[in-house]
């Protein structure tokens, strides 16, 4: 399969590729339509036999007609309309003002210099995204680019959280980049809808689409501690992620559709313990981030979930070798020569359809940032 340039730089974009030496320290360094556009069909094993995801993909931009109180209503040309499943935790028109301003201000972060950069992220991002911000602004010093690529016009609201009367509240929002797949947002209210923040960002992977959600003035609902009509829960699927992507791999696979995104980790992590085989043994571990099972529920009863995990991927050194790390190891860990040991640390960021027919669980959105790295 031929992979766009988006999803390359993807699988690599956490890459730790060291270069080995014995003895020395010398050596070379070595995603509208909530529709990601071009289609891509998942390859078999963890993706099953996928189908791949064309046209324009329905979302939940338009509002249905308001009704108040319990009873079905008529309206002016005699259809009957059913009283509403709910109300969303800020009008249509707020959601929108906020995430336009917070896109903008993601935006300009990336154009800002170092200082001012980091003083925009604290006021823009929160949690896992806000490390990620963090760690992409600082390895700018050493001329390296953030997968993200925030676009500040057209950003479109997808979903608003129904007013459940708990915390955290949510909008999903989707941008549309001058160049590249279009961009899922996750935006975050710990105060019932009065401040919000960028939680989760990450590209869409191509051939995948947003289903509907229901209607924005009345909310989506946030599975909280049930997992509604779904085949499996959100923590369920997790784990079969952790089967999937975990180091060494297992020889059985669970059945889930990751639209290439699983066989390019798989591909760049083998990639990387062969070119260090000889010098250091590599092992890679997730981890699921605290607070960060985040799932809203689509109007046919699935839901997407929008987790990060964390991955360790440990290089032990072995006995007298000696390994020279790249450029965004060196910057983070304030080391470049390693001669016992090596640990990268990697937030995972990816959007997860899950059915309720018993269908294989499906990745739709994935973006990697490294945010710390440390030797000896």
């Amino acid at each position: 399969m031929k992979l766009t340039r988006a999803a390359l730089a993807l699988a690599l974009s956490s890459s730790l590729v060291l270069s080995a030496c014995s003895g020395t320290d010398e050596g070379d360094e070595a995603t509208t339509p909530a529709t990601s556009g071009d289609s891509s069909s998942a390859t078999a094993g963890d993706e099953g036999d996928a189908t791949s995801a064309t046209g324009d993909a329905t979302s939940a931009t338009g509002d249905a007609t308001t009704a108040t109180g319990d009873a079905a209503t008529s309206t002016d040309d005699g259809k009957v309309t059913a009283p509403p499943d709910g109300v969303a935790v800020i009008s249509v028109e707020q959601a929108e003002e906020v995430a336009a301003r917070l896109i903008k201000q993601a935006a300009d972060s990336q154009n800002a210099d170092i200082d001012e950069a980091m003083e925009i992220n604290e006021e823009t991002f929160v949690g896992s995204e806000l490390r990620a911000a963090n760690a992409a602004t600082e390895l700018r010093e050493v001329g390296l680019k953030p997968v993200i690529d925030y676009h500040p016009w057209g950003t479109n609201v997808l979903a608003i959280s129904r007013d459940d009367g708990e915390s955290p509240a949510y909008m999903v929002v989707q941008s549309v980049p001058e160049s590249g797949l279009p961009e899922l947002h996750l935006i975050v209210s710990e105060d019932d809808g009065e401040n919000w923040l960028i939680g989760w960002s990450a590209p869409m992977l191509a051939g995948t689409e947003v289903g509907t959600f229901d209607p924005r003035s009345e909310g989506s609902t946030v599975l909280r501690d049930s997992a509604g009509e779904l085949s499996m829960s959100p923590s369920q699927a997790v784990d079969r992620l952790f089967e999937i992507l975990d180091y060494p791999f297992a020889e059985e696979r669970p059945d889930f559709r990751t639209n290439d995104y699983g066989p390019q980790v798989r591909k760049a992590t083998e990639a990387q313990a062969s070119s260090v085989s000889e010098q250091a043994t590599l092992s890679s571990e997730h981890d699921l981030r605290s607070g960060t099972l985040r799932t809203i529920e689509l109007a046919d009863g699935s839901a997407i979930t929008f987790p990060v995990l964390e991955r360790t991927s440990t290089f032990d050194v072995k006995d007298g070798m000696i390994l020279k790390p790249p450029t965004a190891f060196a910057h983070l860990a304030g080391d470049d020569t390693l001669t016992n040991s090596a640990e990268l640390r990697t937030l995972v960021f990816l959007a997860v359809h899950i059915r309720t027919d018993g269908g294989a669980p499906e990745v739709i959105a994935a973006r990697e940032q490294v945010f710390e790295a440390s030797g000896s």
